[in-house]
This record gives structure tokens, sequence and C-alpha cells, in this order.
């Protein structure tokens, strides 16, 4: 069955989107959601193993939204560079810590544009964090961590500098990941010895 949005014409539906998304069915998706909080309800998940040195696959096999499984599989691989003992073969995992942070932040980023009604020409987030690796390495007194990231959005596109800037502070408040690194949140772990 073919919905209205399928049935538009290339100019109509050009009208109807915004930054490849639809501003209305944003809305509805929205006041849905308020009008009834169980369907916002999502768990997500990751599986990550050991593949040798210091590689890993992680596995998603999917996620729960408003408590039904949405099959999904996706995998993604981690390594460390030569310099760091690994075989460089993929990211290593401040690269995705980085990677997962700027692509929550550009999600709302668009979204948030779409909403206000902002065409994106082109949007760009480059982060970065620097920390001491003697940390990561048990040294006592130095942090495992980084005591800052450091990002920078840059934007083109319909807006003002001004509308810009409040899609932004918009984002800061609304990006799950930005959240998770900003705000402490606990941490629960078990181990199972096998």
């Amino acid at each position: 069955m073919m919905t209205s949005t399928q049935t538009l014409t290339q100019t109509d539906t050009a009208v109807r989107t915004l930054n490849g998304l639809e501003p209305e069915a944003i809305a509805q998706a929205v006041g849905e959601l308020v009008k009834n909080p169980q369907l916002a309800q999502t768990t997500f998940r990751a599986r990550t193993s050991w593949q040798g040195r210091l590689r890993s696959r992680t596995e998603i096999d999917g996620y729960d939204l408003a408590g039904q499984n949405v099959a999904r599989k996706h995998t993604i691989y981690s390594d460390e560079p030569l310099e760091l003992m690994g075989t460089n073969q993929a990211p290593n995992p401040q690269d995705l810590l980085l990677a997962a942070l700027n692509a929550c932040m550009m999600v709302g980023f668009v979204a948030g544009a779409t909403n206000a009604g902002l065409r994106i020409d082109s949007l760009e987030i480059a982060s970065e964090c620097s920390l001491d690796l003697r940390g990561a390495f048990g040294v006592e007194g130095v942090k495992p961590g980084a005591d800052k990231i450091r990002y920078t959005v840059r934007v083109s596109g319909s807006g003002t500098p001004e509308q810009f800037e409040a899609v932004h502070r918009e984002m800061m408040v609304v990006s799950p990941n930005r959240f998770h690194l900003v705000n402490p949140i606990a941490l629960e772990a078990s181990l199972v010895v096998l």
C-alpha cells in the first residue's frame, strides 16, 4: 500500500521535505509520543567479542521500541593503532566514542534545523579529546581518560548565525549521547566467569 508521501510527484516531495526529512511527519511523531509516552521507550543493545590482540567486533542485533523488538543487523569493529600495540584494522574505542557523539549531535542538529524551517547545505562536526595514555596502563595518579572533549560545528544553509545558534543550543539539550557524556549516569556491571 502506498502512502500519500509515496504518491507525491517529485516537485511535491521537494516542497514537503527539508534536509531529507518531512517536517510534518516529525511534528506528528512528536505529538504521538507526547500523547502516548510508552511508545517512546527504547532499549539499545550491543554485544562485543574479542577478536584477538586488541581487536573487537560488536554486533547490533536490534533494539526495543515501545516493547517490541525491531530487528536490524550491524557490525562495528575496533582495534588500536600500530603504535598502541594494535593492528590498525579499525578505529579505536576513542575514535568510536567521538564518532558516536558526533553522529548523535548531527541527528539533533538536523532535526532541530528542520523543525525551525532551516535548510542545511553543509554540516560537519569535528571533535577531539586528549588523554595521557599512562592512565590506561594503570600508572598511579594518572587519569585513564580525558578531562574534556572539544567539538566544532560548521554549518551553512538558509539560517542566520543566530538561528543556527538557537538550533545548536537546542541540540545540546536533546542529544542523548551528549547527555550521556555531560551528566553522570549509572553504569551497572556484572562479571560471569565461564
